[in-house]
């Protein structure tokens, strides 16, 4: 799943390289991951010009007259920019090609997707009630309205692993498996720690711990500047490495509703009875 720092880079490349242009033409070869709640199919695009792209939760809109385009990448989703003409990759869901614009050469946005789980909607422009789980999503953990009181209060409610919480959509926007480690790492909390265990202490280092992972990932990925179809990880302290970086112990992994968490026995340990505390193991 594209987690917020990659959504961010590749709506600033995409922004780049095709607001402005109009559709030259189009091409659906999963018909799975294309939803139309208009009359009609994405040749309605052709000559229209893209407008604006926005970003709504893990949604990525495209906007054009009359028209938008809303993509959830969902699992496995994801967006490449490619010269028309290239061979087909086998993940293929759709196609649109653009003109070229300012002396541009023209450029193809491919949406791959090998599971097929991600969608995109056609629909009318700003008609978005219709889209499953478009208003579902939690709040920006860059914004300015992620206070620490704003998170305390929705933390207070909570009565689920704090590893679960971070990943609930309805509640944060937008982090996945990747950063859920990372930040639990930086805050110092095992992932199978339940919210309302967390004290007042904890729950300052875990607020703060989000906005910085994150501000800082955004950072980093936006600096490598990789191509929109990949996802930069090597620079994770703990997702899926061997050994923590402060203290050096063997970082563990634990299934927390179905998912592995990477995480420091010594750097965070637990809080629950019943789990292994690797720390007395010697292992």
């Amino acid at each position: 799943m594209p987690e917020l720092p990659d959504l961010l880079h590749v709506l600033a490349r995409l922004r780049e390289r095709l607001a402005g242009r109009a559709v030259e033409a189009e091409r659906v070869r999963d018909p799975v991951v294309l939803r139309c709640l208009v009359r009609g199919n994405l040749s309605l695009l052709l000559g229209n010009t893209l407008q604006a792209i926005e970003r709504r939760g893990h949604f990525l809109i495209f906007r054009f007259a009359g028209l938008d385009l809303a993509v959830n990448p969902m699992l496995a989703g994801r967006f490449r920019l490619a010269t028309p003409g290239e061979p087909d990759e086998a993940a293929l869901g759709f196609a649109i090609e653009f003109r070229p614009r300012d002396g541009d050469a023209p450029v193809e946005l491919r949406y791959l997707d090998d599971k097929s789980m991600g969608k995109a909607y056609l629909v009318a422009a700003g008609d978005w009630s219709a889209i499953p789980a478009f208003h579902a999503g939690g709040i920006d953990v860059l914004s300015k309205e992620f206070t620490r009181d704003r998170f305390f209060s929705l933390l207070r409610h909570r009565k689920d692993q704090v590893r679960v919480f971070l990943l609930d959509k309805k509640a944060l926007d937008a982090i996945g498996n990747a950063y859920a480690d990372e930040i639990l790492f930086a805050a110092g909390i095992h992932p199978k720690t339940f919210c309302r265990k967390l004290d007042h202490d904890d729950s300052v280092r875990l607020h703060d711990a989000i906005v910085q992972v994150i501000t800082e990932a955004a950072a980093e990925v936006e600096a490598r500047n990789a191509p929109i179809e990949e996802k930069v990880r090597d620079f994770l302290k703990v997702r899926r490495k061997e050994t923590c970086p402060r203290c050096q112990s063997k970082l563990r992994v634990a299934g927390v509703k179905g998912m592995d968490a990477w995480y420091c026995p010594r750097c965070q340990p637990e809080t629950r009875p019943g789990l292994v505390d690797f720390r007395k193991t010697g292992k």
